[in-house]
C-alpha cells in the first residue's frame, strides 16, 4: 500500500510565496508582541498577559487560582495550595509558549504586532532564563539536601 504514495511530492514544501504575501498582509494587532511576552514572562500568575490581550474572563480564573493558592497555603492546606499553584504556573508556561509561537492572539484574533520581527530573540532569552532557573533550583535544591 505505501508504494501507492508518491512521498516526494507528500511531504514536499507547500509553502509558497503567495503564502508569504497572504501571512505578511493579514491585518495586526493594536496589542504588542514584546509587551505581552514580558507580561507572561514577569506576572504571568496574575493573568497580566490576558488582561492586556482583552481576555478579561481566562485573566479573571487566573488571579483567583492565583489567589486560592495563597489562601490554601495561609490555611494550612499545603497539598490542595500546591496543586493550585502548579495548575497556574503550567497554564503560564502553556501560555508563554503560545505567545512566544504566535498562537496567542488578542481578543480580535489579529496576530501580535512585532512577533515575526523579536519572537527569535525573546524566545533565546526566554531559554536562557529557564536554563539559569533551572540551575538554580537544582542548586539550592541539593544544597538543602545536603545541609538538611
Amino acid at each position: 500500500m505505501a508504494d501507492q504514495y508518491d512521498f516526494e511530492e507528500l511531504y514536499a514544501n507547500t509553502y509558497t510565496e503567495a503564502d508569504q504575501r497572504a501571512y505578511e498582509t493579514q491585518p495586526t494587532s493594536q496589542k504588542r508582541f514584546v509587551t505581552a511576552w514580558l507580561l507572561t514572562l514577569l506576572l504571568g500568575p496574575t493573568g497580566a498577559h490576558r488582561w492586556y490581550l482583552s481576555r478579561p474572563g481566562s485573566a479573571v480564573i487566573m488571579v483567583l487560582v492565583s489567589v486560592a493558592a495563597v489562601v490554601l497555603m495561609v490555611a494550612g492546606q499545603a497539598n490542595l495550595g500546591l496543586l493550585c499553584i502548579t495548575i497556574v504556573f503550567a497554564w503560564t508556561l502553556i501560555d508563554l509558549i503560545m505567545i512566544l509561537t504566535g498562537s496567542m492572539r488578542d481578543r480580535d484574533d489579529l496576530r501580535l504586532a512585532g512577533h515575526r520581527e523579536r519572537a527569535g530573540l525573546c524566545s533565546a532569552i526566554t531559554m536562557l532564563l529557564l536554563a539559569i532557573g533551572l540551575v538554580f533550583a537544582l542548586v539550592l535544591g541539593t544544597s538543602s539536601g545536603v545541609a538538611g
